[in-house]
C-alpha cells in the first residue's frame, strides 16, 4: 500500500488559520473580561443587575455577531486553501461559526420563536449555543487527529484539543445539570459552580490557542520540507555535473 504523503495544513499560506485563532482567542477573552469586569461592578453596586445583563447582552449581540461573519470567512479561506482530509476538517469547523450568534439569540430563538416551554431557559439557551460550537469543533478536531496526511505535531495537538473542546463545553453543563436537578443546594456543588463559570471562560480562548499552534507546527513542517526539497535539488543538480 502505498504511503501517504504527509502535508501542511494549508497551501501557500497559514495566514487565515493563524487569523483564526487570534480571532477566536480574542473573542475568548474579550467576553471574560467583560464579564469580569460587569460582575465586579455589580458585586459593588456601580451597575444593578438589570444594567449588568442588558450590557452583557448588548456585547453578546454585536460582538458575536461581527466575530460569527469573521469566523465563516476566516473557515471559508482556509477551505479554499487546504486539501484533503484537512479541507473536510474545515468544512465541518465552519458550522462553528454560529456559536456566537447565536449566543445572544438561542433565547429568544426557544421561547419566543419556538414558543418552547422549558425550565431553568437561560440555561438551556447557553447550553445550546456551547454545544453549537464545542460539536462542530471536537469533529473538527477528531478529523484532523486522524488524517495519516496532518503533520504529527498538528495531530498531537489536534488529539489534545479534543479534550480541552469537550472539557471547557460539558464540564459547565453537568455542574449546572447537578446543581438544579440531582443536587441543589449542596456546597460542593456551589464550589464546582465557581469553577465552572471560570472553565467556561476558556470555550473560546484554549480552542483559538490550539488553532494558533497547529499554524505554528504546520509552517515549521512546511519550511522543513521546502528546504529538504531545495538540498535534494541542488544535490541532484551537482551529482549530474
Amino acid at each position: 500500500m502505498k504511503r501517504k504523503e504527509k502535508q501542511p495544513l494549508l497551501k501557500q499560506s497559514h495566514l487565515p488559520l493563524i487569523l483564526l485563532g487570534a480571532v477566536m482567542a480574542l473573542f475568548g477573552l474579550a467576553s471574560a473580561l467583560v464579564w469580569s469586569i460587569s460582575s465586579s461592578q455589580a458585586m459593588r453596586g456601580l451597575i444593578t443587575a438589570g444594567q449588568l445583563r442588558t450590557r452583557i447582552a448588548a456585547f453578546e449581540s454585536t460582538g458575536g455577531l461581527i466575530t460569527g461573519i469573521a469566523f465563516f470567512v476566516l473557515f471559508l479561506w482556509c477551505i479554499v486553501l487546504s486539501r484533503h482530509g484537512a479541507r473536510a476538517a474545515f468544512i465541518v469547523g465552519i458550522f462553528a461559526s454560529f456559536a456566537p450568534i447565536l449566543t445572544a439569540r438561542a433565547e429568544p430563538l426557544l421561547f419566543d420563536t419556538l414558543h418552547l416551554q422549558l425550565p431553568a431557559g437561560s440555561v438551556v439557551a447557553g447550553a445550546l449555543a456551547t454545544l453549537v460550537f464545542a460539536l462542530p469543533m471536537t469533529i473538527f478536531f477528531i478529523i484532523l487527529a486522524s488524517s495519516p496526511r496532518v503533520p504529527r505535531n498538528c495531530r498531537w495537538v489536534s488529539l489534545a484539543a479534543i479534550l480541552i473542546v469537550l472539557g471547557t463545553a460539558f464540564f459547565p453543563i453537568l455542574v449546572t445539570v447537578f446543581a438544579f436537578l440531582i443536587k441543589p443546594g449542596d456546597p460542593a456543588v456551589g464550589r464546582m459552580m465557581e469553577v465552572g463559570s471560570q472553565v467556561i471562560k476558556l470555550r473560546y480562548i484554549l480552542p483559538g490557542i490550539c488553532l494558533l499552534l497547529l499554524a505554528f507546527f504546520s509552517q515549521r513542517f512546511q519550511a522543513r520540507r521546502v528546504t529538504g526539497e531545495a538540498s535534494q535539488t541542488s544535490t541532484t543538480q551537482g551529482v549530474t555535473q
